[in-house]
């Protein structure tokens, strides 16, 4: 009968910590909001159009735009957001360079239900490979997460603002040739 009862008790237990581990291991939940600021452009406007909104940015030319956004960890455990993922959208315009933290860290630390700000930071480069006012887009990052030291997922942030820019004439954009840029 102890027998029973003790192995009753262990199967309890291993189940419990099985249901720890499934919460543990649940992909992390990220969410993008403001106060959103940007810096390394002589431009920059908002505006709506239906439900997007549209931060404009002025394009420069090898330049690096930094945008700063919160993130609120929605997940039930506190998680570190190790820096951008490999697998990134591939925007014209945009190289998605570095993710850091409020004072500048890689390893961003965020708790269940906590927000903290982050800074994107994206290289302006290839207006030569395509046409004058032609537009290039930044709407998510894809971020590498980890949960309890151990649990590492990949995770989507879609940005509280669609990140814009447009290739600009010819006069600013040094490296174009005559050939360079498709017509259009």
């Amino acid at each position: 009968m102890l027998r029973r009862a003790l192995i009753a008790f262990a199967l309890v237990v291993a189940l419990v910590a099985a249901g720890g581990v499934a919460v543990a291991r649940s992909t992390p939940e990220l969410r993008a909001s403001g106060p959103t600021s940007v810096t390394g452009t002589e431009a920059t406007g908002v505006f709506q159009i239906a439900d997007r909104t549209i931060r404009q940015v002025r394009y420069d030319d090898q330049g690096t735009l930094r945008y700063t956004f919160a993130v609120t960890n929605d997940s039930k455990l506190p998680l570190v957001i190790l820096g951008l993922a490999a697998d990134q959208p591939d925007p014209r315009l945009f190289t998605l360079e570095r993710l850091a933290g409020e004072d500048g860290a890689g390893d961003i630390r965020i708790g269940a239900g906590e927000t903290a700000p982050l800074t994107l930071d994206l290289g302006m480069s290839g207006c030569e490979t395509l046409s004058a006012r032609a537009g290039s887009f930044v709407t998510q990052v894809v971020v590498r997460t980890e949960q309890a030291g151990v649990f590492d997922d990949d995770v989507t942030i879609r940005l509280p603002e669609e990140l814009h820019t447009g290739s600009p004439r010819e006069a600013f954009c040094p490296e174009s040739t005559a050939t360079s840029r498709p017509p259009g």
